[in-house]
C-alpha cells in the first residue's frame, strides 16, 4: 500500500490519483516567469517611448493657464483654440508647402544617387571600390552639428543659400551614406546569374541596373524612401541654417520659433508639433510593412 510521507494508508482512490497527477514542471515554470518578465520590461519601454507623444497630444488641447495649473493632467475640455491660433499665426498652407517640396525632392536626389553608388561598388569590378564605399560609410558616425559650418559656407558659395536646391542638396548629402548601405546589402543579396544572364544578352551597365536590379530591389527603396522622408520633414538643424527666416523655411522651423524670448507656449508649440507630426504618421502607419520588409532586404539571400 503506498503512503505520502504519512503513515495513513490512501486507499485505492488515493493511489489512483498519486499514479495520474502532473508533475511538477520547474522548466516550464521558469519558461513563464522568463516570459512575464520580457513582457513587463517591454511594456516599460513602450510606455517611456509613447509617453512624449501623449504628454503633447493632451497639451495641445489645454490652454496656458491650465497646462500651468496641471501639466501633466488631463484636459479639461477637448478645445481646438490653440489650433486655431497656430493657423492664425503661421502661415500653415506655404510651411506645408515648403517642407513638402524639401523633403520630396532631397528623397528622390538620395535614392536615385544611393541607387548608383551602391551599384557601383557591390556590381562592377575596378580598384578601389572597397575604399570609395568604405569612405561613404564612413561619414554615417559623423554628426551633422560637426560640419554644419563649412556645409553652410559651401552652400552660400555656390550661390544657393536660402534656396529649395540648397537645402535638398545638404539634406540629400548627410542621407547618402545610409541609402549607399542599404541598397548595397540588398544588392549583395541577388544572385550573380541574373546579371551574367543579362551581359551575355548584350546589357550594359545602365540596363542591368534598371531592367535587373532595380524591379528586384522595390522593397529596399520604397523602405529607405521612407526612412528618408520621416527624418528629412523632421529635421530642424539643416533648414534653420540653410533657410534662416526666409519665407521658404520649412514647418518644422517655424514651430520652433513660435517660442519667444519671453513667451513659451507650451501647449501653443505641442499643437504646432501636431500638425507638423501629422503626414509622418500617417505615411508610416499607411507603409509600415514596406519598412519592415524593406529592413530585413539582403539579410537572406
Amino acid at each position: 500500500m503506498t503512503r505520502i510521507d504519512s503513515d495513513v494508508p490512501l486507499g485505492p482512490v488515493g493511489e489512483r490519483w498519486l499514479k495520474t497527477r502532473p508533475a511538477f514542471d520547474r522548466g516550464g515554470l521558469r519558461i513563464a516567469a522568463a516570459r512575464a518578465l520580457v513582457v513587463v520590461v517591454l511594456s516599460m519601454f513602450a510606455v517611456a517611448a509613447l509617453y512624449p507623444l501623449i504628454f503633447t497630444i493632451f497639451s495641445s488641447f489645454k490652454s496656458s493657464g491650465e497646462f500651468a495649473q496641471n501639466p501633466m493632467g488631463l484636459p479639461a475640455s477637448l478645445s481646438l483654440t490653440n489650433y486655431l491660433e497656430i493657423f492664425e499665426r503661421m502661415q500653415v498652407g506655404r510651411l506645408l508647402f515648403n517642407s513638402m517640396i524639401s523633403t520630396l525632392g532631397a528623397m528622390i536626389l538620395t535614392t536615385v544617387s544611393a541607387l548608383f553608388v551602391a551599384y557601383v561598388v557591390t556590381k562592377m569590378n575596378f580598384p578601389g571600390r572597397n575604399l570609395i564605399f568604405l569612405f561613404v560609410i564612413s561619414m554615417l558616425v559623423i554628426p551633422s552639428q560637426a560640419i554644419i559650418f563649412p556645409l553652410h559656407q559651401t552652400i552660400l558659395d555656390i550661390g544657393l543659400g536660402g534656396s529649395y536646391p540648397g537645402l535638398i542638396l545638404s539634406l540629400a548629402a548627410f542621407g547618402l551614406p545610409l541609402g549607399t548601405y542599404i541598397l548595397a546589402a540588398y544588392f549583395r543579396s541577388v544572385p550573380i546569374e541574373l546579371l551574367e544572364a543579362a551581359r551575355m544578352d548584350g546589357a550594359g551597365h545602365l540596363r542591368i541596373l534598371f531592367s535587373v536590379l532595380l524591379p528586384v530591389s522595390i522593397p529596399a527603396l520604397a523602405a529607405l524612401s521612407i526612412l528618408n522622408f520621416v527624418w528629412m520633414w523632421n529635421d530642424l538643424l539643416l533648414p534653420l541654417v540653410i533657410m534662416g527666416g526666409t519665407e521658404k523655411t520649412t514647418l518644422m522651423v517655424g514651430v520652433a520659433l513660435l517660442s519667444g524670448q519671453y513667451d513659451i507656449s507650451i501647449p501653443l508649440i505641442s499643437s504646432g508639433l501636431i500638425i507638423a507630426l501629422l503626414p509622418v504618421v500617417i505615411i508610416y502607419l499607411l507603409l509600415q510593412r514596406q519598412i519592415m520588409s524593406g529592413a530585413i532586404a539582403g539579410s537572406v539571400k
